[in-house]
């Protein structure tokens, strides 16, 4: 990577991109599947190992003329944003450690240095990478953060 880009561990990004209230620099994507709408966030975590994006992104469908959010869910495109991966209603760890089906194990996914893309500055994470957290969501309300999943891989 150069050196002019901020790298982070990436089991603490997702805690970083909700505590910094980053404005993105490209508009959200759409693109109809599965009978509905996949919204993906135009701000994404590029893993350079793996040669991916991550994003957040949410299944829609479209009700009134309006897109209506149904699930939560993290998304994986190719390094260049074209080709659609995976999806799952997990974290990023945990979606991208299941698309890797075993590669390696989540604490060695969670110390891979990521890179932060499609914002309009550099973010400054107050509590260091160090200490930023595993990037799991903490929620146990059953919400998507608890499901299984929807593993359908490739489409």
């Amino acid at each position: 990577m150069s050196g002019d880009k901020k790298e982070y561990h990436f089991g603490a990004i997702e805690d970083i991109l909700r505590e910094s209230g980053a404005e993105a620099t490209e508009p959200d994507r759409t693109e109809g599947m599965d009978g509905g709408i996949l919204l993906t966030s135009g701000i994404h975590v590029y893993l350079p190992y793996h040669e991916i994006n991550v994003h957040e992104g949410y299944f829609c469908c479209m009700e009134d003329g309006q897109l209506v959010p149904l699930r939560f869910l993290t998304v994986i495109y190719d390094r260049t944003d074209k080709e659609y991966l995976y999806d799952a209603e997990e974290n990023f760890v945990d979606t991208v450690h299941e698309w890797l089906k075993g590669q390696c194990t989540r604490e060695q996914l969670e110390q891979e240095p990521c890179e932060i893309k499609g914002i309009r500055e550099e973010i400054v994470y107050g509590k260091g990478i160090q200490t930023g957290g595993s990037g799991r969501n903490p929620c146990g309300d059953g919400t998507a953060c608890r499901s299984a999943g929807r593993h359908h891989g490739k489409r």
